[in-house]
């Protein structure tokens, strides 16, 4: 199962720079990408990547401090926050 949850999270690391990376793109006009022209991609990429990496270190708890998960959970919570009330 740790092994499944390290290739998801890396999967979704590679997803949101992607992601990230075509928005910047698309944000000055280099390309024209019709789903990158806004941040809620970018947004919704960066939730589940912080959801299933506070998973990962929530599974690693003997090796490392709590904090970690919480702040990634915390990121995740923030950003559905601000696409709730339309800051994308």
């Amino acid at each position: 199962m740790k092994k499944v949850i390290d290739l998801i999270s890396w999967f979704f690391v590679v997803i949101t720079v992607t992601v990230l990376i075509f928005t910047m793109l698309t944000t000055y006009q280099f390309i024209f990408l019709k789903y990158f022209n806004s941040y809620k991609l970018v947004e919704l990429s960066t939730f589940f990547t912080m959801i299933i990496w506070g998973l990962k270190l929530l599974e690693q708890k003997e090796k490392i401090n709590i904090l970690y998960p919480l702040m990634c959970i915390l990121i995740a919570i923030c950003t559905i926050f601000f696409m709730y009330i339309g800051v994308y």
